[in-house]
């Protein structure tokens, strides 16, 4: 158990008795992109970054040019000779110059051999930029990405998506007249995001209908955090953070108070897929668990010196006294690892779940010129322990394996399925069937159990018991799944 008054039996008791699995997000991305885009741990801007300051101050003088490896006259004389040949005697005439410079400059990252450190231009700074300021200027809708299509799994309450009507499991056809099918979910939120009070057109497909809408951008705050009472417990509390942005440390303290206020004596932290984010935040976040004068983390510097970040007063007043576990699985990386690592080592918490990604590093990130930024590795990260934990990650002090039907995907509804059919679709219907008790095996073939199978879901749910699945009896086996994801969730 955490960092807490140590009744081992008392939240473990009650959580024990029921299986971990995800809320029921079915991967959801925000519109952000921001989900999609990470998979490190930010140290961000060093002018806006006080943990990251000591770290950076060095690094950041380097890639001005200040160190004492900069360029000989001989290495700017290649580079000016590749450039001016490329120019001027390339069979395309209309080679973009720019193009030549940004290729130059994402090779000099590449070189590094380091999948952290890249330079961005325009599009791909967002998700950091995002991080960042905790908004985003875009519609308000999650999205996942099933079967060639970008579904919108939920819209924001208040959010531009939400007011003009869009709902769970329309498809995303076209963004401004250009077609999405088989289109990446990163690619997707480029298009639909974008600035505050300027206007999108979707063509969605709802059903059989295909309908076109039009949506005015408005400023998104990026919420990171959810808390919940638990639906079969309200003594229990969950707290899911999806990742580490600009306003986490707040949202947490926000969730938890609220969930104090409505009679919560226990928490379920929850950071299962999240990528990572904000070091500050993270320490903040750990903050909060671990005794004041006791070691969060550790970081490495290029040159082998440690400095040791302890838990203080500095990173906020602000305390989980209550019982608590978190859960973890290979999905949490980065920023999640070490809050994951600072409850194991510093606060004698419970990691249940499944051993987390292994990203032992962290970055910085300095503007280079107009949209265009340099991401770069700065440094190691050690647990308080000084264990390094990239590429091996983080075991769990009880390992738990989610059920079958944890990873479902959505179903197309786009076609009726009867028996006889063999699809990656069927596969899916009878692994939601089987999560929701009935004799059915999940192999891809449509046969006469699953015909009796969704024969007795229709009659439970007062559909036509026709053993085949239409739109309704896909929308209500997806229903019915994500009722009881939520139900046996710890």
């Amino acid at each position: 158990m955490g960092n807490n008054p140590k009744p081992q039996g008392a939240v473990r008791n009650d959580l024990e008795s029921k299986k971990v699995s995800v809320w029921i997000l079915f991967l959801a991305v925000l519109l952000t992109g921001v989900f999609t885009y990470f998979g490190t741990s930010y140290a961000a801007r060093t002018s806006q970054n006080q943990v990251a300051q000591s770290e950076t101050k060095n690094d950041s003088n380097n890639v001005t040019g200040k160190s004492s490896d900069t360029l000989t006259n001989d290495d700017l004389a290649k580079l000016e000779l590749v450039y001016d040949t490329l120019v001027s005697g390339y069979v395309d005439k209309n080679i973009n110059k720019d193009d030549i410079i940004n290729g130059a400059l994402k090779g000099m990252a590449e070189a590094t051999g380091d999948p952290y450190t890249n330079y961005l231009v325009n599009d791909e700074t967002a998700a950091i930029d995002e991080t960042m300021t905790g908004s985003f200027g875009g519609i308000g809708a999650e999205l996942r990405s099933e079967n060639n299509r970008v579904i919108i799994s939920n819209t924001r309450e208040g959010t531009p998506s939400q007011k003009i009507g869009l709902q769970e499991n329309d498809a995303i056809l076209k963004v401004d007249g250009e077609d999405m099918e088989g289109k990446s979910i990163s690619y997707v939120v480029s298009k639909v995001r974008g600035e505050v009070g300027t206007d999108v057109t979707l063509t969605i497909q709802r059903g059989t209908q295909e309908l076109e809408v039009k949506i005015t951008r408005a400023k998104i705050a990026i919420e990171t955090v959810k808390g919940t009472v638990d639906s079969t417990d309200a003594t229990i509390g969950h707290v899911q953070i999806n990742s580490f942005a600009k306003n986490t440390a707040k949202e947490v303290e926000k969730a938890v108070t609220d969930l104090r206020e409505k009679g919560v004596k226990k928490f379920i932290f929850d950071v299962r897929y999240n990528p990572g984010g904000l070091l500050d935040q993270a320490i903040m976040i750990a903050n909060m668990f671990v005794e004041e004068g006791k070691t969060i983390l550790n970081v490495e510097n290029r040159d082998g010196q440690i400095k040791s970040y302890k838990a203080s007063k500095d990173y906020g007043t602000f305390k989980i006294t209550e019982p608590y576990v978190l859960l973890v699985n290979e999905g949490s990386a980065s920023a999640s690892e070490i809050l994951a690592a600072a409850l194991k080592e510093s606060a004698d918490a419970q990691l249940i779940g499944k051993k987390t990604y292994g990203k032992g590093t962290v970055q910085s990130v300095i503007e280079v010129g107009e949209n265009a930024e340099l991401k770069y590795t700065i440094a190691k990260w050690l647990t308080p322990n000084k264990t390094w934990i990239h590429k091996t990650g983080i075991e769990p002090t009880e390992e738990v394996s989610m059920p079958d039907y944890y990873n479902i995907t959505i179903i197309d509804t786009r076609e009726v399925v009867k028996e006889g059919a063999v699809s990656d679709n069927v596969k899916t219907i009878e692994t939601i069937l089987k999560g929701l008790g009935y004799d059915v095996t999940a192999d891809g073939y449509f046969d006469s159990k699953t015909t009796e199978a969704v024969k007795e879901f229709q009659k439970s749910k007062g559909l036509s018991e026709t053993g085949e699945v239409d739109e309704k009896t896909g929308t209500a086996l997806m229903s019915a799944i994500r009722d009881a994801l939520k139900a046996n969730d710890t």
